[in-house]
């Protein structure tokens, strides 16, 4: 795993400005990046995969003007999480802390993303992957991140080095070691992220 610290990050990706409330699931070291790639580069279409109450997509929206459409995807409330350590995140009202937003559409069905083609979606600008946390579950969501992103788009994933779930980790040091380390970390947090030469 190739590892960026964080001052390296900023001095090549811009400093994520950030006003407002962080989410419980993503602390500041892991929105700050995201808050960085969307105002510099000024991105208009994003999608996030664990959507749950809506608090990362709050802070991503209310700091950064550019966005257009924000996808939320999750799960329809009463399902059942592939790991049962995620079933307290199973959302009773998906999005709920976003409802008023214009840019904001919610995909919500009993499987999440396993019930979903590219086909349902639109290129995007930036896929954050924090959905189910299984070894299937990342696996088929970068999958689907994979053919869904637009050619130089980026791809990040949440919670890499998280000991709660060490599929993650797993999951992305495979794929590194196939494909070449090409998923970087970006230090003192749990955000991975590549930047995409094929997509859409």
């Amino acid at each position: 795993m190739s590892v960026l610290d964080r001052d390296t990050f900023f001095k090549l990706f811009g400093r994520g400005t950030f006003y407002g409330e962080l989410s419980i699931y993503l602390g500041l070291n892991d929105i700050e990046p995201i808050l960085a790639f969307v105002q510099t580069f000024h991105l208009k279409t994003i999608i996030e995969i664990g959507i749950q109450r809506g608090a990362t997509a709050k802070a991503i929206l209310d700091n950064c003007p550019s966005i257009e459409r924000y996808i939320g995807i999750d799960l329809t409330p009463h399902s059942q999480t592939t790991l049962s350590i995620q079933q307290e995140e199973v959302p009773q009202i998906a999005g709920e802390l976003v409802k008023d937003y214009h840019q904001v559409e919610l995909i919500l069905t009993p499987n999440g993303t396993r019930d979903l083609s590219p086909g349902h979606l639109p290129a995007a600008d930036l896929i954050l992957i924090d959905g189910d946390h299984s070894a299937q579950g990342v696996i088929l969501d970068t999958i689907l991140a994979r053919q869904t992103i637009r050619k130089g788009g980026i791809i990040c994933w949440h919670d890499y080095g998280n000991s709660l779930v060490p599929d993650v980790t797993k999951v992305i040091d495979d794929l590194n070691t196939i494909e070449g380390n090409h998923i970087f970390l970006i230090e003192n947090g749990f955000l991975c992220f590549q930047i995409c030469r094929d997509g859409r």
